[in-house]
């Protein structure tokens, strides 16, 4: 009998051990894919930073797929459960029988500059140029073609759309003249017009225009883990909200800018104008998206929010309390 008490210790000394690694085994593995480096995705970067995934029991694996229409083929094919992605190409993508769904709207406004090279004087100076977008069919071309359209020239006619990549490949684009104009997020417009980079075009539409998503089949399947993501990016774009100093902090790291006059007036807008504090959508901004839409894409003259939203977690999170909880001031 003796022999056997030297082991007691031992074994609740491994006992000990593996429940100090509960937590870490626990934690369910989750690709999150982000189609482009725009600075309005840092609250998606941010909320990896502080820990947010982890505080919802997961380990988010944020993966960079560039392009959305991409991205959403990535998603289709398993390589990703859930994104932050543009509604528009996503609209298309289900409309056109791909098995995704969206959870909400984080960003109620579509916001995009088209700005040009120094020698373009007027938007007839683009006519036979080169407009530098991410990827054909995201929210860069579909920014793009809206904006040309409104300048008064043919998007498919009068220039030629060359993909370029991220918001910093397009403004070094632009900067080197490899292309005469590009669609731009709001910090990169403010840090080209600053350069003196003529702003064409300056969007600010009332339209759906980001929202978290997940593959059909991923929602079915694991109800609970797109729950747990909707919660973790959800307190992440509430903490970006709330932390003026941690939030610039993250915009200059994530975009490789010191310029503090460029990140303050990138974080007010992201802070407080881009990113909306439910997830619910706006019926009449989605019509609009879904009109202009289908000017070329005949199937979305009949769709519906319901075919694009799967909004079940968002309304349950909202009964619950969760976003007025987090935002409250």
């Amino acid at each position: 009998m003796k022999t056997g008490k030297p082991f007691l210790p031992a074994i609740f000394g491994l006992m000990a051990c593996l429940l100090s690694f509960a937590p870490a085994l626990a934690l369910e593995s989750l690709v999150i894919a982000y189609p482009t480096t725009s600075s309005q995705f840092t609250p998606l970067w941010f909320a990896r930073d502080v820990g947010l995934y982890e505080k919802y029991n997961l380990d988010g694996k944020l993966v960079f797929i560039q392009g959305g229409s991409v991205l959403l083929q990535a998603m289709i094919a398993g390589q990703a459960q859930a994104a932050q992605n543009g509604v528009a190409e996503t609209v298309t993508a289900i409309l056109r029988g791909g098995d995704l769904r969206m959870l909400g709207v984080t960003a109620k406004i579509f916001p995009y500059s088209l700005i040009a090279a120094k020698n373009v004087k007027s938007a007839k100076d683009l006519i036979g140029g080169r407009i530098g977008i991410n990827r054909i069919g995201d929210v860069s071309a579909y920014g793009s073609q809206l904006a040309l359209r409104k300048l008064g020239l043919n998007p498919e006619k009068d220039v030629t759309m060359m993909q370029i990549g991220g918001s910093p490949q397009r403004l070094a684009a632009l900067q080197s003249g490899a292309v005469q104009a590009a669609a731009m997020d709001f910090m990169s417009g403010l840090r080209l017009a600053k350069l003196g980079f003529p702003v064409l075009m300056q969007l600010n539409l009332n339209y759906p225009y980001l929202g978290p998503m997940v593959s059909g089949k991923f929602l079915r399947e694991s109800p609970a883990t797109a729950e747990a993501f909707i919660k973790a990016f959800v307190e992440g774009i509430a903490r970006f909200k709330r932390n003026r100093e941690e939030g610039i902090k993250a915009l200059a790291r994530y975009m490789k800018s010191n310029e503090t006059d460029v990140l303050n007036k990138a974080y007010d807008f992201i802070a407080n104008d881009f990113y909306a504090e439910t997830l619910e959508p706006d019926a009449k901004g989605f019509q609009d998206l879904i009109d202009e839409i289908a000017e070329r894409e005949p199937l979305a003259k009949k769709a519906t929010l319901g075919q694009v939203f799967d909004l079940t977690i968002a309304r349950k999170l909202e009964k619950q309390g969760f976003f007025e909880t987090l935002f409250k001031r």
